[in-house]
């Protein structure tokens, strides 16, 4: 669906975070007579006062949802909550700001998802083609509203998409990549078959490639796109990471994986994925623009929260990963450092996510883990490893016990890995407030 296509009476937009705002001043900025649906709010205090389109709060909210002629949904708004599921069951158009947009830039657009990876490659995609000339832009599910840029003044957009976000799509981006595909946000969905279902939803309705991982995420890529869409994956033949970690591109070069700014095969693996992405949508087409592009790497600035090096009193190397939020993402971050004696800090809220990932990678790792385990989660961690084991393990009740208890540890490890597998919203806010505690925690 596009803006244009909503009706000029009777739009809703449900709920009003980032992007319910920014959709509501689009809807007031082109005259639409639309509502702002604030069904959880019990009284007119609730409401924002700087709002651009009249707010309804409560049971008038509900009321106005169920009698709308389209539903402009907030990512935050779960796919099985009540009000969604009868909406659906009446027929009733519910989409969202992703949608809207990329029913008018689809062109331009490269949209990235996946389980964990997707900040980084379309950020990797915007930078790469930053530095080739182009005129890029990274948005979306990174903290950008789309609407922030203007698109037209630009070549090419990197789309950070979500599974909330595809949920609704019905315009799929000229290029979509997917980073990687294992259970998360299972709740949000109703199961991990709904959370795949939504989630490739953004490739479904027709994209001219597809770049997927090699894995879960290309098979079930493969199911799902259309005979128009190309499908493409890093292997031998074009550029891709290699076991070791370094970057290959046949024909054009290497990086060695202490060139790049990213530590981890994964995220070599992430650089290959946006290279790839921009090679088929025409945006590398010489030789020259190759080179640049794989040359401009070793510039590329990480993002916070993902393997982020912080400053401690207690002499190790400690490891900010705290958007690590499912076993498998432990385990590659633990794979940076295959060889060697770690002290990982997991734990906090348990969604139930499936532990055989990390219990099945550690049983078979060479170097030695002392497990901080902490939380719901991590006490499931902690039952799951034999006592007698390998890996020591030590259970805290709390995120900050469980810290105490590393900076007191006289294990001999160097390094510190905060890479929880798990939600923070058991004791914190949000990841980004677990992050915040640990510098103060470590005096930082």
């Amino acid at each position: 669906m596009r803006f244009s296509e909503l009706p000029p009476t009777g739009t809703v937009v449900w709920g009003y975070g980032r992007e319910g705002a920014a959709v509501a001043a689009e809807l007031a900025h082109r005259g639409l007579d639309a509502t702002i649906a604030l069904p959880d709010a019990t009284d007119s205090a609730g409401a924002p006062a700087d709002a651009p389109l009249p707010v309804l709060v409560g049971a008038a909210a509900v009321e106005a949802l169920r009698a709308a002629r389209v539903v402009v949904a907030s990512p935050g708004v779960p796919a099985t909550a009540p009000l969604q599921v009868e909406l659906a069951a009446a027929g009733t158009p519910v989409t969202g700001l992703t949608d809207l947009w990329l029913g008018e830039h689809a062109g331009l657009t490269i949209g990235v998802t996946g389980t964990k990876g997707k900040s980084t490659t379309a950020s990797l995609i915007a930078h790469v083609a930053r530095a080739v000339g182009l005129r890029s832009a990274v948005v979306g599910n990174v903290g950008t509203p789309v609407l922030s840029v203007d698109a037209d003044e630009l070549d090419v957009v990197a789309l950070e998409v979500s599974s909330y976000q595809a949920r609704t799509v019905t315009t799929s981006p000229r290029v979509v990549v997917l980073t990687s595909l294992y259970a998360e946000h299972l709740p949000w969905h109703g199961g991990y078959a709904q959370y795949v279902h939504d989630k490739l939803n953004l490739l479904a309705h027709g994209p001219e490639h597809v770049v997927a991982a090699p894995g879960p995420a290309y098979d079930e890529a493969a199911a799902r796109v259309g005979a128009a869409t190309t499908l493409h994956r890093p292997d031998a033949e074009h550029v891709h990471a290699d076991d070791a970690g370094d970057l290959v591109w046949p024909g054009v070069g290497r990086l060695g994986a202490e060139e790049l700014p990213l530590p981890g095969r994964h995220n070599a693996a992430n650089c290959a994925l946006a290279l790839r992405a921009l090679e088929v949508a025409g945006l590398l087409d010489d030789d020259a623009s190759r080179l640049t592009a794989l040359a401009s790497l070793r510039d590329f600035a990480p993002l916070a929260h993902r393997l982020e090096p912080v400053a401690s009193p207690d002499g190790r190397a400690w490891y900010d990963d705290s958007l690590a939020t499912a076993p498998e993402a432990v385990v590659a971050a633990l794979e940076v450092w295959p060889q060697e004696r770690v002290l990982l800090l997991f734990g906090g809220a348990d969604r139930g996510l499936e532990l055989d990932p990390l219990v099945a990678y550690l049983a078979g790792r060479t170097g030695p883990v002392g497990v901080h385990a902490f939380g719901a989660a991590g006490a499931r961690l902690a039952a799951a490893l034999p006592s007698d084991g390998p890996h020591p393990v030590h259970l805290s009740p709390g995120f900050a016990d469980a810290v105490r208890a590393v900076l007191a540890s006289e294990d001999p490890a160097r390094r510190v890995l905060f890479s929880p597998g798990a939600p923070s919203f058991d004791e914190y806010a949000d990841y980004r407030d677990r992050a915040d505690a640990l510098r103060t925690l470590l005096g930082c």
